[in-house]
């Protein structure tokens, strides 16, 4: 895993789900913070953060009792006027999951340092779509999933990297017996192990980590930078071909024209959103839909191919212009969207 995220061997660890390890560095992040800035009290996240990440820190801040406030922004903008003396932690996604706008990594992480808060960055919407270098950009805590570009699977279990700046305060309240210093002297006590292990928990889920390892040989054979640039071409393609097959129908692009600005997925607006994602999923080509109204088609550039972009905008052509998406059975709200 560390060379999709810039980092040293023995810097990360694959364990649990994101929303479990989440909880884990935001509590070491503010675990630091207290013993450092005391007064600062503010959780600073986005409105459009995954919510799963918005309910960890609600949870969060209910168990501890402690006054911490979420404060949300609305919009990328707004995180320079939001951050302030009293931020102790954001909480960022690189990559949004609605819209796919891209944070600049380095330049975001000094600017949420300049006022002593710390950063935690959600990489589930971009690690193994582009280059990422936490190191380079001195970021304090990193989670992502396993299940998108990387390829493990639906539930794979998720990364988590933890700055070494900070490990003599590495610390995580989920003590279970594989972040033990010693796991199998089976010691009545919990002594945490003194490097990033200390994130570990119960147990791995041994078959579902062979599927991530399987994934990341074939990673260690690319080249971020090109698998990028080919991103890039490809969601250019999709941009394009939708707006010049699809003209005429109440479509509204929702994810940044600017390749600094856009992550390896393109989302697109549509009334009937939900229903034309499930017609298309019938045809093959597997979109979702998040709300509101948004369709959303992830691009993966280790596979993906400018004919699958072309094929995959005349089916949308053909859902749209036939009303093929009029139909009950596209309509039917079921569990997962």
């Amino acid at each position: 895993m560390a060379p999709l995220i810039g980092a040293a061997r023995g810097e990360t660890v694959v364990t649990d789900s994101t929303s479990v390890n989440l909880y884990k560095v935001l509590s070491n992040a503010i675990r630091i913070q207290k013993k450092n800035y005391p007064a600062k009290k503010v959780i600073l996240a986005e409105r459009e953060n995954f919510p799963s990440d918005l309910y960890m820190i609600e949870g969060f801040i209910e168990l501890i009792n402690e006054g911490y406030e979420l404060v949300l922004i609305d919009n990328p903008e707004e995180l320079e006027q939001k951050l302030n003396q009293n931020t102790a932690v954001a909480l960022l996604a690189q990559v949004n999951y609605r819209s796919g706008y891209l944070y600049e990594l380095a330049e975001t992480t000094r600017l949420v340092h300049s006022l002593g808060a710390l950063v935690v960055w959600d990489l589930c919407h971009s690690i193994g779509a582009l280059p990422i270098d936490l190191k380079t950009a001195d970021a304090d805590f990193a989670v992502g999933c396993t299940y998108k570009y990387l390829n493990g699977g639906p539930g794979s279990p998720a990364m988590l990297w933890a700055n070494p700046r900070h490990k003599n305060d590495f610390w995580q309240p989920l003590s279970g017996w594989w972040g033990h210093s010693e796991p199998f002297r089976m010691k009545s006590s919990f002594e945490g192990a003194k490097d990033i292990r200390r994130f570990l928990c119960g147990t791995q889920p041994i078959v579902s980590m062979a599927l991530v390892h399987s994934s990341l040989d074939i990673f260690l054979k690319t080249d971020m930078q090109k698998l990028r640039a080919k991103s890039l071409s490809l969601t250019d393609l999709f941009i394009a071909l939708v707006e010049q097959e699809c003209a005429g129908h109440p479509l509204g692009l929702a994810t940044p024209r600017e390749h600094k600005n856009r992550g390896s997925h393109v989302s697109f607006t549509h009334p009937e959103g939900y229903a034309i994602v499930q017609a298309l999923i019938a045809r093959g080509v597997v979109g979702d839909y998040r709300e509101p109204q948004i369709m959303r088609f992830g691009v993966a550039p280790l596979y993906l191919s400018h004919e699958d972009i072309w094929n995959a905008v005349q089916h949308l052509k053909t859902v749209l212009g036939s009303r093929e998406w009029d139909n009950e059975k596209f309509k039917a709200r079921s569990q997962v969207t």
